[in-house]
C-alpha cells in the first residue's frame, strides 16, 4: 500500500490502531511512521530549506497523514520564514489541537512577535509553558495577561482562575496564582483564586491560609468563607468545617445549604444529608441537587429501584443528563446488566465524567464478547473529543494489560509517543512496564519524565513508589516521596507511599501513623492492603483482617487487597 492510498484524514483512534486485525489504516499507520521520526520532548525543530508557503503546504500533507509531528516542524519553521499573522495562529492551533507542545510554544512565542497585543497567543503560550511544567516561565505570561488583558484587576484573577483550574498541572497552577497574588496582598480575590487551586493542588494548609486572609479582606464573602470550609475538610479538621458549614447553611443561601449536605454526605452523615436535600426538594429549591443528593444516597445503599426513579425525575431537566446518565450506569453495572450499562456510559461524551464514562463502555463491550463494537464507540468518542487522547490511550492500555495483552498495550503506548511526544504518556507507559515486571524499562520512563518535571509531586510521587515497592532503592524512593509531600501534602496517595517506603524501612510504628491517616482520608483498597500488611508485620493480624474485611467489601475486584490477603490466609 502505498501513502497516498491512505485516507485524507486518520482519526486519532485509527492512527493509533486499537484493533487487533492490521485493518486498512493501521497498514496506513506503518507507513506513516515508517516516514517520520518522534520529536524529542524538549528538542528544537529543524528547519529544511523552503519558503513560508511551501512549508505550510507540506505541513498540511503531513497533516491529513496523521504525521503530527511532522507537520508541527513544519509549521513552526514556516513560521520563522514569514511575517504572516494568520499562519502564525494557525501553526499555533495546529500543534496545540494535536498534542506538540513545544512546537505550540514556539509558534505562540512567534505570533507574540508578530502581535505583542495578542491576548489569544499570550494565552497559549502561558498554558503551554504550564502543560510543559515551566512554571516558573507560565507564571511570567499569565502576570502579563492579568496586567494586560483585564482593566478590573480583580475580574482578572477570577478569569484567571477560570483558566488554571482546568489544568492538569495542578501544582504547578497553584504556584502561578501564588506568585501572581504576591503582587496583589490586599486583593481577596487574588487570595480566594489560590485558595481554590492550592485546595486542588491537596495542601490544605496554604489553601486554609489562603481563604482565611480572604476572609480578613473581605468580611463575609460567602465564596471565600465557602472556600476555608473546604480546606479543612482537607487538612482533616472535619468537625470545624462542618460546624462552620452549618453556621453558613442556617441562613438563605441555597449554595451553602447544598454544600453543606455534600459535606455531611461525604463524612458519613447521611441521614443528616438526606433531611437537607429533602427539604430541598419538598421546597423545589435548587430540586435538581437535592434529587442528586438523595439519588447517590439510595445507590450507596444499593437501594436500586429508588435511585433509578430519583435519576430519572432528575433526567427532567437536560442539563443533567451527563449526571443521570453517569448514575443509571452505575446503578446498571452493579445490578449485573452489562449490556445497558454499556448504553449508558457511551452516551456520555463531554463533561469530567466522559473518559471514565468511555473507558467503562470500551471495557463493559469487550467483557460482552463485542471488541469491534467497542473500538467503534471509542474511534467515534476521539473523533468527537480528540483532547481526550492521552487519557483514552492510558485508559485502553491498562485494560488491555489486564486482559493479558500487556505486549499489545505497550505497542499501543509506543505508537501513541510517536504520535504525541508527551510526558504523560510516558509516564502511563511506565506504569504498564511496571505492572509487567519490565522494571528497568518502568524505571527508565518515569527517571525521564521526572527530568522533565523536577518539581512535579505526581511524578515524584510515581518513580518515589515504584523504587520502594519494587526494592530497588528504597531509600531514593524516600527522598523521592519526601519531596512529593512536600509539595502536595494532603494526598493520601503521597501519604500511602510515605508509609510503606517507612515499613519498607522497617520503621513500622512510623509507617502505620502515615498509612491510617491516608486509609481515613481515602479507604482506598491499595492503601488497605498496605496498612493490613503493617499491622500483619506487627503482629497484629486480627487489625489486618478487619481493615481488609472492610476495604474488600466496597473493592471486591481489587488486585492489590486481594494479593495482601492471598498471602496472609486464614
Amino acid at each position: 500500500m502505498n501513502p497516498t492510498d491512505c485516507p485524507v484524514t486518520i482519526t486519532a483512534a485509527q492512527a493509533l490502531g486499537y484493533s487487533d486485525a492490521m485493518s486498512d489504516w493501521l497498514r496506513c499507520l506503518a507507513l506513516v511512521l515508517s516516514a517520520g521520526t518522534a520529536v524529542p520532548v524538549l528538542a528544537a525543530p529543524r528547519c529544511p530549506a523552503g519558503d513560508a508557503y511551501a512549508l505550510a503546504v507540506s505541513a498540511e500533507r503531513a497533516l491529513a497523514r496523521a504525521e503530527w509531528p511532522l507537520a508541527a516542524r513544519q509549521y513552526t519553521c514556516a513560521t520563522q520564514h514569514s511575517d504572516d499573522v494568520a499562519l502564525a495562529e494557525r501553526a499555533t492551533r495546529t500543534a496545540h489541537d494535536n498534542f506538540q507542545l513545544v512546537n505550540a510554544v514556539a509558534d505562540a512565542r512567534r505570533w507574540l512577535e508578530l502581535v505583542p497585543a495578542s491576548e489569544v497567543a499570550r494565552r497559549y503560550l502561558a498554558t503551554g509553558l504550564l502543560r510543559l511544567y515551566d512554571d516558573g516561565a507560565a507564571a511570567q505570561q499569565f502576570a502579563e495577561l492579568l496586567n494586560t488583558s483585564y482593566k478590573d484587576r480583580a475580574g482578572g484573577y477570577m478569569a484567571l482562575l477560570g483558566i488554571l483550574v482546568e489544568e492538569r498541572n495542578e501544582t504547578g497552577a497553584a504556584r502561578v496564582m501564588e506568585q501572581l497574588a504576591a503582587s496583589d496582598p490586599g486583593l481577596a480575590e487574588a487570595q480566594y483564586a489560590m485558595s481554590v487551586l492550592w485546595q486542588r493542588a491537596e495542601d490544605g494548609k496554604r489553601s486554609l491560609a489562603a481563604a482565611r486572609r480572604a476572609i480578613e479582606l473581605r468580611p463575609d464573602w460567602r465564596m471565600a468563607e465557602l472556600a476555608e470550609v473546604r480546606a479543612l475538610s482537607l487538612t482533616g479538621s472535619h468537625e470545624e468545617a462542618i460546624e462552620k458549614s452549618a453556621a453558613l447553611a442556617a441562613g438563605e443561601d441555597v449554595f451553602s445549604r447544598i454544600s453543606h449536605a455534600w459535606l455531611l454526605l461525604g463524612n458519613e452523615r447521611r441521614a443528616e444529608a438526606a433531611a437537607i436535600f429533602e427539604e430541598l426538594r419538598r421546597s423545589g429549591t435548587a430540586a435538581s441537587d437535592a434529587l442528586e443528593g438523595l439519588g447517590a444516597i439510595a445507590l450507596d445503599e444499593r437501594r436500586f429501584d429508588e435511585a433509578s426513579r430519583l435519576f430519572n425525575e432528575l433526567s427532567r431537566d437536560p442539563q443533567n443528563t451527563e449526571t443521570v446518565l453517569w448514575h443509571l450506569g452505575r446503578i446498571a453495572e452493579e445490578g449485573g446488566d452489562k449490556a445497558l450499562a454499556a448504553r449508558h456510559y457511551q452516551r456520555i461524551n463531554s463533561g469530567s465524567r466522559a473518559v471514565a464514562a468511555q473507558s467503562r463502555a470500551f471495557r463493559l463491550q469487550r467483557e460482552l464478547g463485542a471488541p469491534e463494537r467497542a473500538e467503534l464507540q471509542m474511534e467515534e468518542f476521539l473523533a468527537m473529543v480528540p483532547a481526550s487522547t492521552q487519557d483514552v490511550v492510558a485508559s485502553v492500555g491498562s485494560l488491555l494489560a489486564e486482559e493479558g495483552k500487556g505486549d499489545q498495550a505497550i505497542a499501543l503506548l509506543d505508537r501513541a509517543l510517536t504520535l504525541m511526544p508527551d510526558d504523560e504518556l510516558r509516564l502511563a507507559r511506565g506504569f504498564l512496564m511496571e505492572r509487567l515486571d519490565r522494571l528497568p524499562e518502568a524505571v527508565a520512563d518515569m527517571r525521564a519524565v521526572v527530568a522533565h518535571r523536577a518539581n512535579d509531586p505526581v511524578t515524584l510521587n510515581a518513580l518515589g513508589y515504584t523504587l520502594v515497592d519494587r526494592s530497588i532503592a528504597i531509600e531514593e524512593g524516600r527522598r523521592l516521596i519526601v519531596r512529593a509531600l512536600e509539595a502536595k501534602p494532603d494526598s493520601f496517595a503521597i501519604q500511602d507511599s510515605m508509609g510503606w517506603a517507612l515499613v519498607r524501612l522497617g520503621k513500622l510504628d512510623e509507617g502505620r501513623t502515615w498509612l491510617e491517616r491516608a486509609w481515613d482520608r481515602s479507604k482506598d483498597p491499595e492503601v488497605a492492603a498496605h496498612l493490613g500488611e503493617t499491622f500483619w508485620l506487627q503482629g497484629r493480624g486480627d487489625e489486618a483482617r478487619r481493615v481488609w474485611d472492610e476495604a474488600l467489601a466496597e473493592n471486591p475486584g481489587s488486585t492489590p487487597l486481594l494479593q495482601a490477603i492471598e498471602r496472609h490466609p486464614r
